[in-house]
């Protein structure tokens, strides 16, 4: 129950809840019965602040889903330009790809966000 209040607090965008389970001891890397994290929660769903204090907190960047998907994967899937940047400066991969086959960049180019076609392009992302 504890670890659904702080994947749900992340995905909601609630950053005192986040905040005050991890200093009570809640694994900034929790997950879901999917393997998602809070930090893929956050991501997803654009909030930065809670995005840049799990990375402090120690979460982990690369974890993946059981589709294989990344926090950065869906920060770039909805267009979440800051935090794709957090994430990639932290050391996530931009040549991760799901368990369909399509890559971070698959999914920006049929976006057509030209701004972060480029700016994943300068960062090696793969070109599948």
């Amino acid at each position: 129950m504890e670890h659904s209040t702080f994947l749900d607090a992340a995905e909601n965008g609630e950053f005192d809840v986040v905040r005050s389970m991890v200093e009570d001891g809640t694994a900034a890397d929790s997950k879901d019965e999917h393997g998602r994290t809070a930090l893929y929660k956050a991501a997803k769903h654009g909030h930065a602040d809670i995005v840049n204090f799990l990375i402090s907190s120690g979460a982990d960047v690369s974890a993946r889903d059981n589709r294989g998907t990344t926090a950065l994967y869906w920060a770039a899937v909805n267009g979440h330009k800051e935090i794709i940047k957090t994430l990639i400066e932290n050391g996530a991969s931009a040549d991760v790809t799901d368990d369909r086959g399509w890559s971070i960049m698959d999914h920006i180019k049929s976006s057509g966000n030209q701004q972060l076609i480029e700016y994943l392009e300068s960062k090696s992302a793969s070109m599948a």
